[in-house]
């Protein structure tokens, strides 16, 4: 991780009012991860437990997150609900919080869109403080690529992760109370993305999912020189599940602004001529 730009998304961060401590050790590095397994584990659960503290946000996407889920206790963090804000390789641990019960946010990390201020306001703002409306996309935002309406409890976040959870004790499982399901990556080819799509569906993963919106999936077009776009490969995927479907809600690895979603709260999907993405409830409290 750059220190210079950790400490441009921690002035970020002052910048919109939050008091930011800045954990010792958080430089350190072990090849690509961000130090010892048993480093992060130990920063990680002594975070949570730290009554002072109101929320974590993460500074990187977490390279080797999967690495800690075997050795956190979910029910032990639980206990110590705050806000916790991430993507990326972070999806292992909104899953891991998630299967606790937690809510989590899919949003902007410090050191990176942070740094850049390339992150919406008035969404991160509204998901982890309660101030103004849940985010509701505009007219123009989203692409609907299969008619329909559904609400459901919001989950997912990117979809390679999603992929390699699945099969494991942290796999996205279908919500009871009906999933809406939010899928993003980025540079992944479309013969990819069919891949990872074909391996949540064949998991079990999203069985008795409502609706699907995609991230802008930057980076995963097809060549120019193609006769078909990206859109074809997602609808032929999901082909069979009668659902509403829509692309481009810039959340993760997206363009800027970086929205931020509350996993785990009840949202809506409306698709037809346009298509509205919207959070129906609060996430904090």
């Amino acid at each position: 991780m750059d220190e210079e730009r950790l400490q441009r998304g921690v002035a970020e961060l002052e910048s919109l009012g939050f008091r930011v401590r800045v954990p010792d050790g958080i430089l350190e590095s072990a090849r690509f991860t961000a130090g010892s397994v048993d480093r992060r584990v130990a920063e990680l659960g002594t975070l949570f437990e730290d009554t002072q503290l109101a929320g974590i946000f993460c500074a990187r996407g977490g390279a080797g997150a999967g690495q800690l889920l075997a050795r956190l206790d979910a029910e032990l963090l639980a206990r110590y609900p705050k806000v916790f804000v991430g993507y990326s390789d972070i999806t292992f641990l909104h899953l891991l919080l998630g299967r606790a019960g937690l809510v989590t946010f899919h949003g902007p990390m410090v050191a990176r869109d942070l740094a850049d201020a390339e992150y919406d306001r008035a969404s991160l703002l509204a998901a982890v403080t309660g101030e103004g409306a849940p985010y509701a996309s505009g007219e123009d935002d989203l692409l609907p690529l299969r008619a329909g309406s559904a609400e459901g409890v919001l989950r997912g976040g990117c979809l390679s992760i999603l992929a390699g959870a699945a099969g494991t004790p942290w796999s996205l499982r279908p919500d009871p109370e009906g999933t809406l399901l939010f899928l993003e990556d980025v540079d992944e080819p479309p013969y990819r993305i069919d891949r990872l799509l074909w391996q949540l569906r064949r998991s079990g993963a999203i069985d008795g999912v409502r609706g699907v919106v995609f991230g802008d999936m930057r980076g995963c077009s097809p060549p120019l020189s193609a006769d078909w776009p990206l859109e074809e490969v997602l609808l032929d995927a999901l082909a069979g599940l009668d659902v509403p479907v829509a692309l481009g809600l810039s959340s993760g690895h997206a363009a800027s602004p970086n929205l931020t979603l509350p996993l785990g709260v009840r949202a809506r999907l409306e698709c037809g001529g346009t298509a509205r993405f919207e959070i129906l409830e609060r996430a904090v409290e």
